[in-house]
């Protein structure tokens, strides 16, 4: 039986928080939600009514100042993460950061080592790694050697084009390789580092379905390493939702929406099998669970949600789109 729940804040109360919010109150045994705050009070008050929070803050200060908060959960837009992310390690807390974490490699450092310097979880809120059925998966390919030569996923949604929206917003980091090619480089990186295969710079190919548009619409890496990778985003077009793993004698699919992994199929020296795992929540259960084990068990770093990995991927964003005008 758990005795002490991790003290949860929400900074940031769009779309992700409130599934963020719903999963933490109704699926997790070892965090609580505490607080939440928005730069609007009564935003703040009316999501804090809906999930039951006694805690509300019409500024991220007020949150931040709060001592018997554990840790933030950083919803904002990504071109706001770096301050809010400073704001809260600096008044002690641990953070979990919505992905990107950020934007580029400067901030990343900076964040890094003021959270090293303060014993505090830094952490980017890469949820399918944390899935029972994802960590199924790399224990399988770990315990049998298993030779990984390509991978292929993409993160793809259309989207009406609207240069209102934040999505659009070159000024706001929109775009297809911030917003959602982030998943499907996670899963390369991620995948290189269980093989011990080195990442190699992509080749990237970006396009545009809308004259009109300033941001990267459409973008494929190309990874020709020792592990090949074709690594696909877009924010105009509906992606295949399946991620295709090969090697020589194997090929895993990770069906459905494969960033919320629930169902995998492997046929691995001629034999058959699946990992599958039963719903339970929304699919922010597992890293709020995670989060929570790690701060209850005084680590400061997380094996599976890897500081490593998130500095990797954001070098490869950062440099794709400075490369191609994008940023």
């Amino acid at each position: 039986m758990i005795t002490h729940k991790v003290r949860w804040g929400i900074a940031g109360l769009g779309k992700v928080a409130h599934r963020f919010a719903a999963d933490l109150t109704q699926h997790i045994e070892n965090g609580e939600l505490y607080a939440v705050a928005a730069r609007d009070k009564h935003q703040a008050d009316m999501f804090a009514d809906k999930y039951g929070c006694k805690i509300a803050y019409g500024s991220y200060q007020e949150l931040a100042k709060n001592p018997n908060i554990d840790v933030v959960y950083v919803a904002t837009i990504h071109p706001f993460h770096k301050s809010m992310v400073e704001l809260f390690l600096k008044h002690r807390k641990h953070v979990l950061v919505e992905k990107p974490a950020f934007t580029n490699m400067g901030d990343w450092n900076k964040m890094s080592l003021l959270a090293e310097k303060n014993d505090l979880l830094l952490v980017e809120a890469m949820k399918f790694v944390a899935f029972p059925a994802y960590q199924a998966l790399r224990k399988f390919i770990k315990n049998n050697n298993v030779k990984i030569d390509f991978v292929e996923a993409a993160f793809g949604n259309r989207i009406e084009f609207d240069n209102k929206q934040n999505i659009f917003n070159p000024n706001l980091c929109g775009g297809a390789t911030l917003d959602v090619g982030v998943y499907a480089l996670w899963l390369y990186v991620d995948l290189c580092r269980l093989t011990n295969a080195t990442v190699v710079k992509p080749s990237v190919k970006i396009s545009k379905d809308n004259d009109e548009s300033e941001v990267d619409e459409n973008v494929e890496f190309i990874f020709d390493g020792e592990i090949k990778g074709k690594m696909s985003a877009s924010i105009t077009r509906n992606l295949k939702r399946e991620a295709i793993i090969k090697g020589p004698d194997v090929e895993i699919v990770i069906h459905d929406k494969w960033w919320n992994p629930k169902n995998i199929d492997i046929s691995f020296q001629g034999k058959h099998q699946q990992i599958t795992t039963l719903e339970r929540g929304g699919g922010f259960e597992y890293e709020i669970e995670h989060i929570s084990s790690l701060i209850l068990d005084q680590k400061y770093k997380s094996d599976i949600m890897c500081s490593e990995i998130s500095r990797q991927v954001i070098s490869i964003m950062e440099t794709s789109l400075v490369k191609n005008g994008e940023n």
